[in-house]
């Protein structure tokens, strides 16, 4: 409100008419899971022989996994991501074994990229400009866990539900006062477990198109690294870039208003980094099946 000069019951009544008309799906917390001790694998799968209600099956089940964090259906060379958290390899293997047993002969290529490093930026395309500094908002996938209680798991679940709930709801729902729960969640922000808050657009009426782009990088250092980096945090529309293990080793995601403007944008990164890129894909989102960065108690 204050930041758009206007009342704090019109920021209120706007952000709930957004959900109402079906802009934004849900706000959630940026949790960063490499401190609680997991990693965040990303697979991104090809259907075969999918009919629609089976496919709204597989949506289901990913939507109530209580190990996937992330899901987005997409038009390009794969139809659908499947983000899954895990502590270890066997825990990985045994997600990955339970999807493709229930849907087995409906998946007909999966490939997966471990996530490094991601980091969210500020959505500056909203307001049309450019920020000169962007504040570096991030997950990893180093298990480095911290220790909390379960009262702190607690939290972190329903705030990566929905990061708008009131310290007093949490408090209602766990026997305690919002004082101690206001003070945790802001202990949790401070020692970098919660990074911050994003929202989730709902993207088949959002006023923008969502672009996915998967890159293989070659002939890099620690200084191109550096520049691709900067220049993403730099660039307003792209909101959303991480590294990765896998068959590419970088992700960004970003909104334009049109094909016109993806494609400039395109031709400008192509261009900018001709010494590292050494393949691409594109896909277009058309859907966010889920987001929650704590899907589950984490154990």
């Amino acid at each position: 409100a204050k930041k758009a000069r206007l009342s704090r019951d019109v920021v209120s009544y706007r952000m709930k008419k957004f959900f109402e008309e079906g802009i934004l799906q849900k706000h959630h917390a940026i949790i960063d899971i490499s401190k609680l001790g997991y990693a965040a694998h990303k697979n991104f799968i090809r259907f075969q022989n999918m009919s629609e209600p089976k496919e709204q099956e597989f949506i289901k089940f990913v939507q109530e996994n209580p190990n996937v964090v992330y899901s987005a259906s997409y038009e390009g060379k794969f139809d659908i991501a499947v983000s899954i958290w895990a502590k270890n390899v066997e825990e990985l293997a045994d997600s990955l074994k339970e999807m493709e047993a229930k849907f087995e002969g409906y998946i007909a290529e999966r490939q997966m990229a471990t996530i490094i490093r991601g980091e969210y930026c500020v959505r500056d395309y909203l307001v049309n400009k450019k920020s000169h500094t962007k504040r570096k908002i991030f997950f990893g996938s180093t298990p480095v866990p911290f220790k909390i209680d379960m009262i702190d798991k607690k939290i972190l679940l329903e705030l990566g539900n929905d990061a708008r709930i009131s310290s007093v709801d949490i408090a209602n729902k766990l026997n305690l006062s919002a004082d101690v729960i206001y003070k945790r969640i802001k202990k949790l922000e401070n020692t970098g477990i919660i990074q911050n808050y994003n929202i989730v657009p709902n993207e088949e009426n959002y006023p923008y198109l969502h672009y996915k782009l998967l890159i293989s990088l070659q002939n890099l250092n620690a200084e191109k690294e550096r520049r691709l980096h900067e220049y993403c945090r730099m660039q307003r529309n792209i909101w959303y870039f991480c590294t990765t293990l896998g068959p590419w080793n970088f992700e960004l995601d970003l909104d334009v208003e049109n094909q016109g403007e993806f494609r400039h944008l395109l031709r400008e990164i192509k261009i900018n980094f001709s010494d590292i890129i050494k393949d691409y894909t594109v896909m277009t989102t058309f859907r966010t099946n889920k987001y929650d960065f704590c899907p589950s108690l984490p154990k």
